[in-house]
C-alpha cells in the first residue's frame, strides 16, 4: 500500500476450489490500468491456455472499466496463479467466480481513490456497440465537472449530457438520450476532492 486507505482483498468458493484476490491502487488509475497491482490465486486446476483468455475477458469487464483521475503509468499488473490442488471445477462457474472477485476489488480501488468520498458507477444501455458504451461511460466518469458535481451531491444532469456529447460520436442521437441517477455497476470511478489535490501536490514533500 502507498496511498491506499485500507487493504483490499476478497475470496469466493467455486465448487471444491477457492478464488482469492488482493489489490493495491489509489491514484494514477484510468482504464487500461495504471499504478495498480492485483494478485489472484486459486487452487482450481486449469491449464494456462484456458485461464489466460478468461482473465483477459474478466479484466476487460472490471479493472479496465475503472478510472480514478484519467492518468496512467507503466506499472499495472494483474496476475492469476493456479496450483491445481483442488482439482477441476466447471469453467463457466469458475469464470463467474473470478468476475465476482475482480468486480469487488475494482469497486474497492475506485471507492478508496486518493481523496475520494464517493463511489461513482456509470451504466450505459442502448448503445450500438460495447465499444461505444465503454467510450461514453469513460467520458462521463472521467469528467472533472461530473466528479465535482457528485462530490457536491448535485445531480447536475447537464454535466452528464456534456460528457456524452464530448465523445463526438455522430451516431449518438441527442433526442434519444436519457439520463438516470441510480444504482448501476458497469463503469467505476470516484469523485474529485480537495483531498486528491493535497495528496498529489505534496506527494514527495
Amino acid at each position: 500500500m502507498t496511498t491506499d486507505k485500507y487493504p483490499k482483498y476478497y475470496s469466493c468458493q467455486v465448487g471444491s476450489a477457492v478464488i482469492a484476490g488482493i489489490a493495491k491502487g489509489a491514484g494514477m488509475i484510468e482504464p487500461n490500468m495504471a499504478t495498480m497491482l492485483v494478485y489472484l490465486m486459486t487452487d482450481a486446476e486449469w491449464p494456462k491456455a484456458a485461464l489466460r483468455p478468461m482473465l483477459r475477458r474478466v479484466v476487460d469487464r472490471t479493472f479496465n472499466c475503472m478510472s480514478i483521475d484519467t492518468d496512467t503509468s507503466t506499472s499495472d499488473t494483474v496476475v492469476l496463479m493456479a496450483n491445481g490442488l483442488a482439482g477441476k471445477v466447471k469453467l463457466a462457474q469458475f469464470e463467474k467466480g473470478l468476475l465476482q472477485v475482480c468486480e469487488y476489488l475494482t469497486k474497492e480501488i475506485a471507492r478508496s481513490g486518493e481523496g475520494a468520498t464517493k463511489l461513482i458507477t456509470v451504466d450505459v444501455k442502448g448503445a450500438k456497440t460495447a465499444t461505444q458504451a465503454k467510450r461514453v461511460a469513460k467520458s462521463v466518469v472521467n469528467s472533472p465537472l461530473v466528479k465535482t458535481a457528485v462530490y457536491g451531491c448535485d445531480p447536475n444532469w447537464g454535466r452528464v449530457i456534456m460528457a456524452v456529447g464530448k465523445t463526438f460520436d455522430p451516431s449518438i442521437e441527442p433526442a434519444k438520450v436519457t439520463i438516470r441517477f441510480g444504482d448501476t455497476n458497469v463503469f467505476w470511478g470516484c469523485d474529485l476532492t480537495e483531498g486528491y489535490i493535497k495528496e498529489n501536490a505534496y506527494y514527495t514533500t
